[in-house]
């Protein structure tokens, strides 16, 4: 299960004792540690409830000492949520879901949404509207995804030479 995708692995994962974990919450704090961002002692706000994207990044951010909020699309104050996270982390599937009201100045932004908008594929951010707000923001596309695919990579070396 090199995608960590089954209940089995995510429950080694959760546990801190192994497994392999899905590989685009892996990507998002790859990110994160890529560029020094650090989680710890962080208000960490995680959009979106998946078992492949949302609750698994929310465990890993926990796991790293950060203080994590999950919303969904149904959460009533979705904005005042969003808006208290020092690292944002958007991956409910709306395309611009996440608006500029939202983000605090200088929040990081991790946009893992992959929508189409009009004939282009866009994030669940504003990447627009957002860009000059945050310290740091994905792109979609060319961000998260990209990532996620190495981390792929690395799983199956993983897996080989286990």
């Amino acid at each position: 299960d090199i995608d960590g995708l089954t209940t089995y692995n995510i429950g080694l994962v959760t546990a801190g004792k192994g497994g392999f974990a899905p590989c685009t919450a892996k990507a998002c704090m790859a990110i994160l540690n890529h560029y020094d961002i650090p989680v710890e002692g962080k208000h960490v706000v995680v959009i979106g409830r998946s078992q492949v994207i949302g609750k698994p990044v929310a465990l890993m951010t926990l796991g790293a000492h950060g203080t994590v909020t999950m919303c969904h699309s149904r959460t009533p104050d979705l904005a005042e949520q969003v808006k208290r996270g020092d690292i944002v982390i958007a991956a409910a599937g709306r395309a611009h879901m996440i608006t500029a009201d939202m983000i605090k100045p200088g929040a990081v932004v991790i946009d893992v949404g992959i929508n189409e908008l009009e004939g282009k594929t866009v994030g669940d951010v504003d990447y627009e509207a957002v860009k000059d707000i945050a310290s740091a923001i994905t792109p979609v596309p060319g961000g998260v995804g990209s990532v996620t695919t190495t981390m792929m990579l690395e799983a199956v070396y993983e897996a080989y030479h286990a």
